[in-house]
């Protein structure tokens, strides 16, 4: 293949996936979820103050809703926030671009493996179109900064595995060290690829007496593995603690049923039902019901049908993985060991298929289904066949993605599960109380399905330190989150009584129902057509 026309290709992928991270942005995702505008405002309250929304002075961790996000995701907006200011296009658009660079970077990951050109451009074009990258990349989430960085420490892993130059191996653990601080994912791969790297020296130099190179790596492999614990040590692990499996609700109440109907502790142990529940966990993040049918069960991350990865491109991964082992292909065993550990991430939480924490997988599928498919096409047949399989299989390619694509933008977000989980509605309810903010003494806003707090900040971009000044905190519930109670004229709870004189109370058509008001004075926020709030005012 031509390099000229190699390059006519891969602009094209590029503006692909240009047109899929922007076309409908207002209206797929159409609002912003409280995790996005933790990190929008506290990328603002960075820029404003040097401090995040608790008045940390450049935190490694944001304290937000006591989960402490990992910090790199606000830190990088915030040239955009600078520049676009405080809002959801800005939020977001640090993903965006991400998403794009994919395209170029898998490129060059899988032109380093595979040393040709057709089986990369595959691999970029199957990225380019990804609806698994889209769904994410189209929202502020942090796992797309942190695959992000650890794809480009595969990239250098590999520079240096063929060459053992010292600034693959520092650019390849800097990578490593970017994406722990990007998202707690990353702390998973961080733990392999330094296992890898590790076994790369003691394979180079198992003959060979200690060299200088072996000694210098040594210290950056240590020092790439101890940052980020060293760091959570200081902040604490509260949201990763909160997520383990023995935290599920349920976990001791079954294994207790158990031992009541069979006291046998041999059989019925907290170690022998941790290995039932993360192995069922683990193997579920591989079926066809994660990959094909479901996806995330998460509203804001997937929806039935809305299909990671086609049945086309799932065969071609069976039939990719066939012919690296056919194939002895070189590195195997570094993209076997990405398939293999991205599932843990999620496996060791007690969370359902998780398409955030197991990200990262869509790119060593991507990696494998290329190359089987051009394994498949390159084997001697007759061209009549070859041309039917090839135009059959690209028909059902598209027919399936082409679906995809259609559930997404045009009716994943018209569904009213969908809108609610994603918290729809903050955006015109804070231009309904800010056109009427100076009638108010007090605004009461129900905090039951999330942080109202984090809208109105951002919505209103809320001085930070005047927010530090009157905010008032809730002690941690079972999960380990607090609740802001209240700041400014704002109070996040429900009034005993909702007919006071200047105050307006703001809850969910459900909070209203037995409360006898008069309808007449009953104003209802609106997304699409479903109901989102109810503001009361007498």
């Amino acid at each position: 293949m031509g390099k000229n026309l190699s390059k006519i290709i891969l602009i094209v992928c590029i503006f692909l996936s240009i047109f899929f991270n922007f076309y409908k942005q207002n209206d797929v995702p159409g609002c912003l979820n409280a995790d996005e505008a933790a990190f929008g405002y506290n990328a603002y309250s960075i820029l404003k103050t040097g401090r995040d929304e608790f008045g940390a002075f450049l935190p490694l961790r944001l304290q937000s809703f006591n989960d402490f996000k990992l910090p790199l995701y606000s830190y990088l907006s915030i040239p955009f926030i600078a520049f676009g200011g405080l809002d959801i296009f800005s939020t977001r658009l640090l993903n965006k671009l991400i998403g794009i660079l994919f395209v170029p970077l898998v490129y060059l990951v899988v032109y380093e493996i595979s040393k040709k050109k057709k089986i990369a451009l595959i691999a970029s074009f199957l990225t380019a179109i990804s609806p698994w990258i889209m769904i994410l990349s189209r929202q502020a989430h942090e796992g797309v900064l942190s695959a992000f960085f650890v794809l480009l420490a595969v990239y250098f892993i590999i520079k240096f595995e063929n060459g053992f130059e010292i600034r693959s191996l520092l650019f390849a653990n800097g990578s490593l060290i970017l994406s722990a601080f990007s998202y707690h994912t990353g702390r998973i791969f961080l733990v392999g690829l330094v296992l890898y790297q590790s076994w790369l020296f003691l394979k180079r130099f198992k003959d060979e007496k200690k060299t200088q190179l072996m000694r210098f790596g040594a210290v950056v492999l240590i020092l790439t593995f101890m940052t980020p614990f060293l760091i959570d040590g200081l902040y604490g692990a509260n949201r990763v603690k909160s997520l383990l499996f023995f935290q599920r609700s349920g976990f001791q109440q079954q294994l207790d049923e158990y031992l009541n109907e069979h006291p046998n502790r041999i059989m019925h142990n907290k170690g022998t039902a941790s290995i039932q529940d993360v192995t069922i966990r683990y193997l579920s993040q591989f079926s066809t019901d994660f990959f094909i049918r479901f996806g995330d069960t998460n509203p804001r991350f997937g929806f039935e049908r809305l299909s990671l990865i086609t049945p086309v491109e799932y065969i071609f991964l069976l039939i990719g993985l066939y012919y690296l082992f056919k194939h002895n292909a070189k590195f195997k065993g570094l993209i076997l060991l990405l398939i293999l550990i991205t599932p843990l991430g999620n496996a060791l939480t007690w969370q359902e298929n998780s398409l955030a924490r197991t990200y990262f997988l869509i790119f060593p599928i991507i990696f494998v289904v290329a190359y089987g498919a051009y394994s498949f096409y390159k084997q001697k047949t007759h061209p009549n066949i070859k041309i039917f399989l090839l135009i059959s299989t690209s028909f059902m390619f598209l027919f399936y993605l082409v679906n995809t694509w259609d559930l997404y933008l045009n009716h994943y977000f018209k569904r009213a599960l969908v809108t609610r989980a994603w918290q729809c509605g903050y955006k015109e309810l804070t231009t309904y109380i800010n056109n009427r903010y100076e009638n108010f003494d007090k605004v009461y806003i129900t905090k039951k399905h999330g942080q109202p707090y984090i809208f109105l900040l951002f919505f209103n971009q809320f001085p930070p330190d005047s927010y530090w000044l009157s905010a008032t905190k809730s002690e941690p519930d079972e999960y380990g989150f607090t609740q802001v109670e209240g700041f400014d004229k704002f109070i996040f709870d429900m009034p005993q009584d909702l007919r006071q004189e200047k105050i307006v109370v703001i809850g969910y058509p459900d909070d209203f129902q037995d409360a006898n008001l008069n309808g007449d004075k009953i104003h209802k926020v609106m997304y699409g057509h479903e109901e989102m709030f109810w503001i009361y005012q007498e």
